[in-house]
């Protein structure tokens, strides 16, 4: 499956590193890598858990994300954080939150069937918890 495939590319990311430490080897500055991991709306079939991401990017001194291409969310953040980690400047809560998920939610039609009400409800002297 897919989701097989892509815990196969997080089990070479190690050697992946290697080569790009090799080739940059001899510059006095080692590039800026992220891990980014897509899907997150199909949490429910991680492969890869969340911990060992975020372990392996504290280890290689990587920047940490989770985005999922299909809904978008936390596309634009994942972008965002990257540039301001290039420009070593600190995003503040506001820019932060501004991308954070949105929630989409159906639109449902309830029958236009008009809803009988009591104007004045008999009154009880017991009362009940629901």
């Amino acid at each position: 499956t897919m989701l097989k495939y892509f815990y196969n590319l997080f089990e070479n990311l190690e050697d992946w590193y290697n080569v790009v430490k090799k080739v940059n080897e001899e510059s006095e500055t080692q590039p800026l890598v992220a891990l980014v991991g897509n899907k997150i709306d199909l949490e429910h079939m991680r492969t890869v858990k969340v911990d060992k991401h975020q372990r392996f990017c504290q280890e290689n001194n990587f920047s940490s994300h989770f985005v999922s291409a299909k809904t978008g969310d936390s596309v634009f953040l994942c972008f965002q954080r990257i540039a301001a980690d290039i420009l070593g400047i600190k995003l503040n809560k506001a820019e932060l939150e501004q991308s954070q998920r949105v929630v989409k939610a159906d639109i449902v039609n309830y029958s236009q069937e008009p809803v009988t009400r009591t104007v004045n409800p008999p009154r009880s002297s017991m009362c009940a918890v629901q």
